[in-house]
This record gives structure tokens, C-alpha cells and sequence, in this order.
């Protein structure tokens, strides 16, 4: 297995790093490698049972080109030569004796075709959870934020970027795996490429079920993501003023990485300070996750506001602890789910909306316990690390027997 990072902690590693703990539990070997590795600031606990190996921290550092010729960084071009060349330095260290390639998200799928190329021509299933183009990028940005624009040079920068993306490393891959059918779609659209779909899900003895008594006037909702504006969390922010207004005393916790994308932290904050909402919007950064499912067994509701995201663990994890969740129509998880049975529905970017979707579940006491309910005896019923398992055996082995 491959993966980018596993310094922090976020969907991919967790989907990923179970994947190969329930391989390993059916006698399947299997060797991890990383580009960044932190075990203490990843998931300890999922790791513990594998030999990993990752580049000398002196290998992952950029190269000096953006500094001979500041203008071509503008561009992206050093960010990916230097992913380029990692990956290849990456393939170089690995052990030539694999049966599959199993690479998750980004750039990770580089490696797999430097090792295709250089070491042994095995198949290579590529675990995709966001689309790497650079033209979705922008695409989702300005979808995200009508205000977001770029300097003309950067989409035609953009476009050969893709191009030889395309060509070198995404049409290599033997078979490409998604979540949800918001990435399926993607993949056709912008690769004409396609791509399988296998649910993963969250881990039922870890995320135990704790029955929720529906809130009365006071309301504590929970949202989570590694901050980027796609997340949305404005919107829910943006929520609370009206819920305010008719007395509900809600008070809204966010857990994620804020150093990711600080300027967009500066903005929640702004907004938070704008807004009075200083006593009511918190925000958690990095958690355990043990404090993770503290968070969903004491709060009262987890919404899933993000736009143009793919499926998430996170609102599965929260019905698993008992949770009714409202989730955005634009969020793949949400085309597997029933508005009213077993989650709530909002338009995207609406935080009129999610004000009165979080008022009806204040108000109807029976519609409260009814989603908390369903969405866990759902999430049971149709998603796990084995039938997850079972998806992509089934894909390595087709792709095997091809190749």
C-alpha cells in the first residue's frame, strides 16, 4: 500500500490503514510506504501491525528550482516536478517481490507507475478519493466560492499539467476505486476513464451505539474535515444567528486540522467575531480519537454542510454513535441515504436552510429519535471493513488475472 501522508489524520488514512488491517486479518501480506510518516499525529493504533517504510526527510525536501525562477512557481510546475521526483525516489526503495500495487489518493498513484516502470510491471489498483486534477481544483474552488477567480496564465498552465498527468501516471492505473458515484461521475467527465465504486465504512466496535434524548431548547452540533473551503463550514456558522433569534441556544463545535489552510481559519474566525459568536463556535483542531467519540456521544447533531466532497467517513461514524446527521445534497454520502428516514437533507451553501433543518429536529422530538435510529440501523446494515474488503479483493484479483 501507498499513500502520501501519514502524518495526519484525515478520511483517506483511515479507509485506508483499516483496509489493510482486515487484508491482514485474512492472511494477506502487507508492506506500507510514505512519503511522510508520523504514527503519533496519524492513527497509532491502525499502523501498529505493519512494517512501514518512508524517504529520508532530506529526500522529500523541495528542489531549488522555484528559487532560481520565482515566476514559474505562480504556476505549480515546481510543486509537481518535486512530486514527481519523490515518487520516483519513493518506487526506488520498494521491495520487488508485491503480487499488487494498492495506492491511495495523491500522488501516491506516481509511485505505482515509477514502480510499474522501473521495478516489476504488476497490477496497480488506484484507491481514489479526490480527483488530483488541477482543473477540478479550480472547478470546485470556484463552485465552493463565486468570487474565486485565477490569473489566465494558470489555466493553461493547468491544462498540460493535466495532460501529462493524464497520460503518464492516471491512464496507467490497472483499475481506479471510488466511494461514491459523485467520484465515478468525476473520473468519466474528466478522464473518460471508469471507475468502480466500493463503500467503505466505519469501524462498529470502535464508534459504539449511545442512545440521544432529542434536545429541548439548547442544541450542540458537531461538524469535522481537515479545514478547506469546500468544507463550508461558514455556512453553519452563518446558521446560527437564526437559530438564535428563535431562542434555541445551539452552540456549533468543529474538529480539523486549522493549520491547513490558515487563511481560510482566518476568515471562520473573522466571521465568528463578526457575528458575536465568540461563546457559541469552537474550534477543536487535531483530536484524538478517543475525544473524536467523546465529540459525537455529547453533542446532539452532526452536520455534513461540505460541497462537492466525496462520500466521508465522518457522518457514518457519527450515526454509528448515535447521531441523527443533515447532510449536504452536493456530499456523496448523501445518494445512499433517505431525507426524513434516515438523515436530513440541505441545498449546499444555504445556511437558511440548515438553520431550519436543525429547528425541525429542536421541534419534532419523533423525527429527531426516528433519523438517530434509522441512520445507525442503515449504517449497520450496509457498510463494513469486511464487505469494504470483499470490494477491492475482488478488483486486485480481476486486475491480476488480466494483467
Amino acid at each position: 500500500m501507498i499513500f502520501r501522508k501519514l502524518n495526519v489524520k484525515g478520511g483517506t488514512q483511515r479507509q485506508g490503514l483499516s483496509l489493510a488491517n482486515e487484508l491482514r486479518r485474512r492472511g494477506h501480506e502487507i508492506v506500507i510506504y510514505t512519503l511522510y510518516y508520523s504514527p503519533e499525529n496519524c492513527y497509532p493504533h491502525l499502523l501498529k501491525n505493519f512494517p512501514v517504510r518512508v524517504l529520508r526527510k532530506e529526500e522529500t525536501e523541495k528542489n531549488k528550482l522555484a528559487t532560481y525562477y520565482p515566476v514559474l512557481e505562480k504556476t505549480g510546475l515546481p510543486e509537481i516536478l518535486n512530486e514527481n521526483r519523490q515518487a520516483k525516489k519513493l518506487a526506488a526503495i520498494m521491495d520487488d517481490d508485491f503480487d499488487v500495487l494498492n495506492p491511495h489518493d495523491q500522488v501516491a498513484y506516481k509511485v505505482a507507475v515509477y514502480y510499474k516502470k522501473f521495478k516489476k510491471n504488476i497490477p496497480s489498483v488506484w484507491n481514489m478519493n479526490d480527483l488530483p486534477l488541477k482543473r477540478w481544483g479550480f472547478d470546485r474552488a470556484h463552485g465552493c466560492d463565486d468570487n474565486f477567480h485565477q490569473p489566465w496564465y494558470k489555466h493553461i498552465a493547468y491544462w498540460l499539467f493535466d495532460f501529462y498527468d493524464k497520460q503518464a501516471f492516471i491512464k496507467k492505473q490497472d483499475a481506479i476505486v471510488v466511494v461514491d458515484h459523485f467520484n465515478k461521475e468525476l473520473v468519466k467527465k474528466y478522464i473518460n476513464l471508469n471507475a468502480s465504486t466500493v463503500r467503505s465504512g466505519p469501524d462498529f466496535e470502535y464508534f459504539t451505539f449511545k442512545e440521544k434524548m432529542p434536545p429541548k431548547n439548547s442544541i450542540k452540533i458537531l461538524t469535522s474535515g481537515i479545514l478547506m473551503p469546500h468544507r463550508r463550514f461558514e455556512d453553519t456558522i452563518n446558521a446560527l444567528p437564526m437559530l438564535n433569534a428563535e431562542n434555541f441556544q445551539p452552540t456549533l463545535t468543529i474538529i480539523g486540522d486549522i493549520d491547513n489552510d490558515k487563511k481560510y481559519y482566518v476568515r471562520l474566525r473573522a466571521l465568528v467575531s463578526k457575528l458575536k459568536l465568540e461563546n457559541q463556535v469552537f474550534f477543536k483542531g487535531k483530536v484524538t480519537d478517543e475525544e473524536l467519540i467523546r465529540a459525537y456521544q455529547e453533542h446532539d447533531v452532526y452536520i455534513f454542510q461540505h460541497h462537492l466532497q466525496s462520500d466521508g467517513l465522518s457522518p457514518f461514524e457519527a450515526v454509528a454513535c448515535g447521531l441523527p446527521i443533515i447532510v449536504s445534497k452536493t456530499a456523496g454520502c448523501h445518494e445512499v441515504l433517505t431525507d426524513k428516514e434516515n438523515a436530513l437533507f440541505i441545498e449546499p451553501k444555504n445556511p437558511a436552510d440548515i438553520a431550519e433543518k436543525i429547528s425541525l429536529l429542536l421541534t419534532d422530538h419523533a423525527l429527531y429519535s426516528k433519523i438517530a435510529k434509522n441512520g445507525n440501523a442503515f449504517a449497520r446494515q450496509n457498510f463494513s471493513w469486511q464487505k469494504y474488503a470483499d470490494g477491492i479483493l475482488e478488483l486486485m484479483e480481476k486486475a491480476i488475472k488480466k494483467n
